[in-house]
């Protein structure tokens, strides 16, 4: 057996002990501490990445299932930091919602996720946070925002409200802000909307609001217009957006 097969048995053999696997009372001794070392690391990782998920369920169920996605799931990243990334795909990829499971499971993890990944994110540029009066005249959204819709009030969710049933969809900003910290907003459709496009591309104020208006042309121009100065003045005041920078001429 190769000294990668031999690793690969070991590692399977920490998440689940096999019943055909032969281990004299020493080795399992030894194999049991390991897989209580491993469970125990994993399991901290996430009841500290999920708090609000963690602080729904029963201790007996919330060990049931962060020990099914420890058995099951093959992490991709060898870095514990990955370790909540992994919980949300395993989540949303290939567990099955149990009996003691909330409806919205899968979504308050990923919302609870993106929280994480923010505040960890490093940009591959300098964020460039508008500091001045008016708008820039090229603007995108942050590299430290997210967007993300759900079809449960996911910002509400705790020990008192736990839906059972959809509300229709609520959309959210998430980002970073001067200050590093993470934030959110419960978006409307068309603020959902604005910070979409502005995430495709760098673009200026007449071309947002023309593109905009072609899709929602049931919106008076001026009222698109007069709306979107107000959201994107407080996006810019609180980070969400910054300006556009060119090698060539700057900030624009």
């Amino acid at each position: 057996m190769s000294l990668s097969q031999q690793l690969h048995a070991f590692a399977n053999n920490v998440r689940e002990c096999s019943p055909h696997c032969a281990e004299d009372a020493d080795t399992k001794r030894r194999m049991d501490i390991y897989r209580s070392l491993f469970f125990n690391n994993v399991n901290g990782f996430i009841q500290n990445g999920f708090p609000v998920l963690y602080s729904l369920y029963a201790e007996d169920d919330w060990e049931r299932l962060v020990r099914q996605f420890f058995t099951e799931h093959q992490c991709k990243s060898p870095y514990f930091i990955h370790i909540s990334q992994e919980f949300v795909e395993y989540l949303s990829n290939s567990y099955e919602l149990a009996g003691t499971d909330p409806v919205f499971l899968k979504e308050l993890a990923h919302y609870e996720w993106l929280e994480l990944a923010l505040s960890v994110r490093e940009p591959q540029e300098a964020v460039n946070y508008w500091q001045q009066n008016g708008m820039p005249e090229t603007m995108m959204a942050s590299p430290l925002c997210e967007l993300a819709g759900y079809p449960y009030a996911v910002h509400k969710i705790g020990p008192d409200y736990q839906p059972d049933a959809s509300s229709g969809m609520h959309y959210y900003l998430l980002y970073r802000d001067h200050q590093q910290k993470v934030q959110f907003q419960h978006l409307s459709p068309l603020s959902a909307l604005v910070m979409e496009t502005l995430s495709l591309q760098p673009t200026d104020f007449t071309t947002l609001v023309n593109t905009l208006h072609e899709k929602v042309p049931d919106i008076a121009y001026d009222t698109l217009v007069d709306g979107l100065q107000q959201v994107l003045s407080g996006w810019l005041q609180c980070g969400a957006v910054t300006a556009h920078v060119t090698s060539r001429s700057g900030v624009e």
